[in-house]
């Protein structure tokens, strides 16, 4: 009974501290979260975190990546190499470009973010943490240079669309693509590469595939409907073809019933995260 009372007194106290975060960033005070929460999401703001600055405007993106990034570390990965080359596609307004940095001062980063307002977030944010090696692309990585049809929603949620859908939107326009498969191909070797999209996976990675061999680490962001589970299917046997171990990580819990409503009205259903890494 003793034993019983002793392990309850121990779990209630360990709730009220709460658990010592280990990592190099502190999580965001209870008081600077609350008032970031209120404010609103179409001005440029600035915050200074513990180690780093950030200008932003979207208020809820920036709480939600911030703990994703910063305090469970999602893209935490080891290399032996010194100086090693990061590919960050999809970089949105620059909280993973920074992070990187953080985790390898010497690295080249090349960081790719089509929407306008996210890279003009990107740049500043790089310009404000006075950052080096930097190579920032205002395009989208896809299967072809050129141009490609694009939602811009000044968010984490732009992304490439259909043109038959463009009619449907008052935010759509074309941006600069640049084939992803095209860069993989000048390099022998990349240590990290971070592929969040929003939907364009599928077909950037298979276009890919011949490349992938050169990759060690790779961070990717699956997202899709319930009915097209082939994309999964493909991405992870390209992901085995290339020596990659997998493991997956729900990314969203979209559906609370899944044998019943088995699809959502949004453009994705499922969000995984995929950590792939080649085992020596």
């Amino acid at each position: 009974m003793n034993k019983i009372l002793t392990n309850i007194t121990k779990g209630i106290i360990n709730r009220v501290k709460g658990k010592k975060h280990a990592g190099d960033f502190k999580k965001i005070a209870w008081l600077t979260e609350k008032i970031v929460k209120h404010q609103n999401d179409t001005t440029i703001k600035q915050i200074s975190m513990s180690r780093f600055s950030m200008f932003y405007k979207r208020p809820y993106e920036l709480l939600h990546t911030y703990k994703e990034i910063y305090v469970k570390e999602i893209y935490r990965f080891r290399t032996g190499h010194q100086q090693p080359l990061i590919i960050d596609c999809g970089a949105n307004i620059g909280m993973s470009v920074v992070y990187f940095k953080h985790l390898y001062p010497n690295a080249t980063i090349i960081a790719f973010e089509p929407d306008e307002s996210n890279f003009s977030l990107l740049s500043k944010n790089v310009e404000l943490n006075k950052l080096q090696n930097i190579k920032l692309h205002q395009s989208a990585v896809w299967v072809s240079n050129g141009t490609i049809t694009f939602e811009a929603n000044e968010s984490e949620a732009s992304r490439i669309v259909n043109k038959k859908d463009t009619e449907k939107k008052e935010n759509t326009r074309e941006v600069q693509a640049e084939r992803l498969a095209d860069l993989l191909a000048t390099y022998k070797r990349v240590d990290f590469l971070k592929i969040d999209i929003e939907g364009a996976e599928w077909d950037v990675v298979r276009d890919c595939a011949p490349y992938l061999n050169v990759v060690e680490n790779m961070f990717l962001e699956y997202h899709g409907k319930t009915h097209d589970t082939h994309r999964l299917r493909d991405l992870l046997q390209i992901l085995h073809d290339n020596c990659f171990s997998v493991y997956v990580q729900n990314a969203a819990d979209n559906l609370q019933h899944p044998f019943i409503n088995r699809t959502t009205s949004t453009p994705f259903d499922v969000q995984l995260n995929l950590y792939c890494y080649k085992i020596k």
